[in-house]
């Protein structure tokens, strides 16, 4: 093999190593690299700059030089409130409506960019004709540190750009970051050496790329995402998400799970959801981040807006506080979900975080316990970040004393001994038996839950012994309880005696009050309290909304149901897979549900007049004329202030059944906003802008209430 084969091959496994796809092991690789440098050697031939073997540079520095920033590195401007991330939307449509033609409508229309906010060490590579020559820290903002010698030493970054045009200058900017997974065996080799041990990953970043010697750099298995542009002479591009795709391109690792949207107030609303439910999220990266970046998209308004003497206007982070402990992991255990999900949970020994005591954390799949090599017995570092719940982010295996077993996840399932199975292409084990005691009653759980049938009294010791009395074993069941066959269990709960014979005790009567109210509830929380897997409360309304009526659902086909609007065929498949398994269980929960309604006296017509029940679970002639005369139908409502009825949950709800949407921001497009006690700053913009005003009393009369 020539030396350019052998360059070309370490080329090629280099451009896979930064998509993340190695097809060689690292040994391999340094065998080759070896064999080339060898080569290299005994040849007369010059080594071009590119070669493979010129990542790791010759004898360490004397220190590092000092150079000037073409253009200056300011910081991000960043907030933790999303109040003031509001402000700053606003902030920017007034000054783009200052400084050119862009009207505010347009701005609504003007897209955002949000990516993740890489917790590293900011650093800027300058490309010549495609050539790394110059790799430089932040330093102020107008200095940095020259470590070229141990920017080069970073596989993710290619010392030639993979572009047979590339721009004749370019200025790429972005974070050297290490992933926990390599903070581990550092830490494992400093503890054999003697040394001292590293507390997380930023610190040693930001040590490990200012070192002047870049063999040691090499051997702390840094990386690499670039994010941004400084200077450029040549890149033909007119917005950041384009950039981003021409980076990649070049061979380049842009940061991950970037997402474009079309208006300031999608890109907030993305930010708040991720940060209020994917608990999963944090803890499946193997890199710290401490919060999201929100960037105008098109560089031409960029240049409008310009900077302040310290931040870019264009762009603001939104930063999620972070807490760190280290613990002991006394336990893991397993809980059976809904639908059939096994999660194992870390039994941590109790240590204070962010206020709380935190003895317990999710561990969410086998696959993470096995990627992290997490055991009983061992020291982790526990984070909380924001409102996301407890994760264990690493293990300190340099701290691991004993020669702790790996952790053997269970075969069959804990409570009802079925054999357990992984889904098919994912990460998650289950049990597949739908009478699996575990998945019954947290199917229970949650169609009694808040957003589902919202059943007062039923809450989890009750269930527990309702299910294990045998008296429930499925959602129908719980419709054709009576005080007689509760009393013929004596339930631990239910054992008070009434003050008369013929008596039902009030914990009982709240009970089957509670039961018998839920049967008002609207389509939307009666097809989440199904449990169906992918659906939760956001989806049913959805699918609600588009079809109406329960029998025309269950009906659709998977195409037409992948056809509804943000519903994929995963959904599509689930939701039509449930219909086609679960036939029996809904044909006897909504006999029980409808021989109820008939028999109550409270036939549908009235709960839609009092605007609690706004679909049939059951086709009805009038259902199309119902769905089309909702009081608020496809209005954009913002709220602000206090309301006297409605907590700031019941009233989103509330929009949502009655046709509208309810939104987190003021813009053209609102159609009014709805204003309680102590208002924000969204009164004054609504006024600015026109938008019409109301108070509650007068939403009260749109709603016929």
């Amino acid at each position: 093999m020539s030396l350019n084969e052998l360059r070309k091959k370490l080329w090629d496994y280099d451009r896979r190593y930064r998509l993340g796809e190695p097809i060689i092991s690292d040994t391999e690789y340094d065998l080759l690299l070896r064999k080339l440098r060898r080569l290299e050697a005994e040849s007369n031939e010059k080594i071009p700059p590119d070669s493979p073997t010129q990542r790791l540079g010759g004898e360490p520095m004397e220190g590092l030089a000092t150079v000037t920033h073409r253009v200056p590195m300011l910081s991000i401007e960043n907030t933790y409130n999303i109040g003031e991330l509001h402000d700053f939307g606003n902030r920017v449509a007034k000054l783009l409506g200052d400084a050119s033609d862009l009207d505010l409508n347009e701005f609504q229309k003007t897209a955002w960019i949000v990516e993740l906010k890489i917790d590293g060490v900011a650093a800027s590579l300058i490309y010549e004709d495609g050539f790394l020559v110059q790799g430089l820290t932040r330093g102020n903002g107008i200095f940095g540190d020259d470590i070229t010698h141990n920017v080069r030493t970073l596989r993710d970054i290619p010392l030639r750009l993979a572009t047979k045009k590339p721009p004749k200058q370019i200025e790429i900017r972005g974070e050297i970051y290490m992933r926990n997974s390599d903070l581990v065996l550092l830490n494992q080799s400093q503890e054999i050496a003697g040394l001292t041990t590293y507390a997380n990953t930023r610190n040693v970043t930001a040590g490990s790329i200012r070192l002047l010697d870049p063999k040691i750099c090499a051997e702390r298995r840094l990386h690499f995402f670039a994010h941004s542009i400084g200077f450029c002479d040549g890149l033909n591009v007119s917005n950041h998400y384009d950039f981003l795709k021409e980076l990649e391109s070049y061979g380049l690792p842009v940061t991950p799970h970037v997402k474009r949207f079309n208006s300031f107030s999608a890109a907030v609303d993305y930010c708040e959801l991720l940060y209020a439910t994917d608990e999963n999220f944090l803890s499946n990266l193997d890199f710290e981040i401490d919060g999201l970046v929100l960037k105008l998209d098109r560089f031409d308004l960029r240049e409008k807006l310009g900077s302040t003497s310290k931040s870019p206007r264009w762009l603001i982070a939104y930063k999620v506080e972070k807490y760190e402990a280290v613990t002991k992991l006394l336990d893991i255990r397993v809980q059976v979900g809904k639908t059939g999900t096994i999660t194992p949970v870390a039994e941590l020994e109790p240590v204070e975080l962010a206020g709380t005591t935190v003895s317990r954390a999710s561990l969410h799949n086998a696959e993470e316990i096995e990627r992290k090599d997490i055991r009983i017995g061992d020291v982790v570092v526990v984070e909380k970040a924001g409102k996301i719940i407890p994760h264990v982010v690493r293990v300190e295996k340099h701290k691991r004393t004993e020669n702790l077993p790996p952790f053997e996840f269970p075969k069959t399932c804990p409570v009802c001994g079925n054999i357990l199975s992984q889904d098919n292409g994912g990460v998650h084990i289950r049990c597949n038996n739908s009478k699996c005691p575990a998945q019954i009653k947290e199917k229970l759980r949650y169609f009694a839950g808040r957003n589902a049938m919202d059943i007062e009294g039923l809450g989890k010791e009750l269930i527990d012994q309702l299910v294990d009395s045998g008296l429930v074993e499925n959602f129908g069941d719980l419709y054709r309880l009576t005080w007689d066959k509760i009393r013929s269990k004596n339930l631990e709960r239910m054992k008070a005696k009434p003050k008369k014979p013929d008596e039902i005790p009030l914990l009982v009567k709240n009970l089957l009050d509670g039961i018998e109210q839920s049967k008002s509830r609207d389509f939307g929380k009666f097809l989440n309290a199904l449990s169906i897997r992918h659906v939760g409360i956001r989806v049913a309304g959805i699918l609600a909304k588009h079809f109406g009526t329960f029998e025309k659902l269950r009906e659709a086909t998977e195409e037409e149901l992948s056809n509804v609007n943000e519903i994929g065929t995963i959904i599509a498949k689930s939701v039509f897979n449930f219909f086609q398994t679960e036939s029996a269980m809904i044909d006897d929960l909504i006999k029980e549900l409808d021989d109820r309604i008939i028999q109550s006296g409270n036939p549908n017509r009235e709960q839609k007049n009092k605007g609690s029940m706004l679909f049939d679970l059951k086709s009805d002639s009038d259902t199309e004329s119902v769905v089309q005369n909702l009081p608020l139908r496809d209005m954009m409502i913002v709220v602000t202030g206090t309301l006297k009825h409605f907590k700031r949950n019941e009233i989103e709800e509330v929009i949502e059944k009655h046709g509208g949407r309810a939104t987190s921001s003021v813009s053209s497009k609102t159609t009014f906003v709805l204003v309680g006690a102590e208002p924000g700053s969204k009164l004054a913009k609504a006024e600015q802008l026109g938008i019409r005003i109301v108070y509650e009393p007068e939403f009260l009369e749109m709603l016929g209430q």
